[in-house]
């Protein structure tokens, strides 16, 4: 079983206090990733960038910045994500900062319902709860917005904690608010794949699974590109073990990456660095694919 990856452009930074991961997925191509895909043996359709509205509001006012330019995005990517969701092909998602999450996450929920199920790799856990007296921007709130935002910011979508799990995480979050979280250092105390095989195996067979990547899970020696790098995260080698042992798993419909900088990366060589561990990650799965050795 042969699988074809199509690749999808979310050039934004509604949810972001400067700009640089709206260049992402241009950075990317730019640097061979359709090619490289290619070349290790995959079918690609590049299907170009979601076309954002032509004003998307910007500004430093609490509760969330830039409001509504993030819900303008997410009411876009709820309607357009469906038809890149079905499952048909593999749906590879360039953001974009990280609260792509909301959008893609309620249009998967509407194509799955209670069988969609969300595994998040990130160095935070995104659910800051907007308050008055500060301004925050939507990349860090997603998770809120999926779960505690419901009928008064978005629609509600359907999410629950219960089908939400989140990897790599610098430190466990005061509040969880009943999401799993499994911290960095969880991830390290055994097997990497051990830990990776557990969090899967919770998840019913007959599941849909988005993963959401965020680069910033990464430390900055691996992904200096990260819109917010980090001393603490994984290696570039722990990220592309993990990436692809989840990737691998055949109730996988799609991979959204997230929070790459590409004003950080000057010379490219960022950008190629990811490229590379992509087409890795994809690659194995269609091996995995054609010799019917998918997981689960």
């Amino acid at each position: 079983m042969a699988i074809k990856v199509n690749v999808v452009g979310i050039p934004h930074f509604a949810g972001a206090y400067v700009s640089g991961t709206e260049l992402a997925p241009d950075a990317l191509r730019k640097a061979g990733l359709v090619e490289k895909m290619q070349g290790l043996g995959l079918e690609v359709q590049d299907a170009g960038n979601l076309k954002l509205p032509d004003y998307l509001p910007r500004h430093n006012i609490p509760p969330v910045r830039n409001w509504p330019a993030p819900r303008m995005l997410w009411d876009l990517l709820t309607e357009e994500a469906r038809s890149w969701l079905k499952g048909e092909d593999f749906a590879l998602l360039l953001g974009g900062d990280c609260s792509t999450i909301v959008g893609t996450a309620a249009a998967f929920s509407q194509l799955y319902g209670e069988k969609a199920y969300l595994l998040v790799i990130d160095g935070h856990f995104d659910a800051v709860r907007p308050t008055a007296t500060r301004c925050i921007g939507a990349a860090g709130m997603g998770l809120w917005f999926l779960l505690q935002g419901r009928e008064m910011w978005i629609a509600d979508t359907g999410w629950t904690a219960e089908r939400m799990t989140v990897i790599g995480c610098q430190e466990q979050p005061v509040q969880n608010y009943g999401v799993e979280i499994v911290t960095l250092a969880q991830l390290r105390s055994v097997d990497l794949l051990d830990r990776v095989r557990t969090v899967l195996e919770k998840i019913p067979a007959d599941a849909k699974l988005l993963v959401h990547f965020d680069v910033d899970v990464m430390d900055e020696e691996a992904m200096a590109a990260a819109y917010a790098p980090s001393k603490v995260g994984l290696s570039l080698a722990e990220a592309e073990r993990l990436v692809t042992a989840v990737v691998q798993d055949r109730r996988v419909v799609g991979l959204e990456v997230t929070e790459f900088s590409a004003l950080r990366d000057t010379t490219g060589e960022q950008a190629e660095r990811l490229v590379h561990l992509l087409a890795n990650v994809l690659s194995t799965r269609a091996r995995a694919a054609s010799s019917d050795t998918l997981k689960i």
